[in-house]
C-alpha cells in the first residue's frame, strides 16, 4: 500500500479518538463514521507500523508503541 498521509491522520484521528472515549462505538459516533470504519483504520495504521497499537480489552489503551505515537500526533495538532 503506498503512504497515504491524509489516511494516515484520519487513523489516527481515530485511534486518538478509542483511547480517548475508551469505547469504539463513542469514538464513532464523535467522528460521524461507523465501528467498522475505525476498526479497519486503526488495523491499515497496526499493519503500516507492523505491530499493536491498540489493546483490545476493556477499557481499550494504547500499547507502548500506540502511545509514543499518538504522543508525536498531539504535539502536531498543537
Amino acid at each position: 500500500m503506498a503512504y497515504n498521509a491524509e489516511m494516515d491522520y484520519v487513523a489516527l484521528h481515530s485511534l486518538e479518538a478509542v483511547i480517548r472515549h475508551q469505547n469504539f462505538e463513542r469514538a464513532a459516533k464523535e467522528l460521524f463514521v461507523t465501528q467498522s470504519a475505525i476498526s479497519q483504520r486503526i488495523n491499515q495504521l497496526e499493519a503500516h507500523f507492523g505491530q499493536r497499537l491498540l489493546i483490545l480489552e476493556l477499557p481499550y489503551r494504547a500499547t507502548a508503541l500506540g502511545e509514543k505515537i499518538l504522543s508525536h500526533y498531539r504535539k502536531v495538532l498543537t
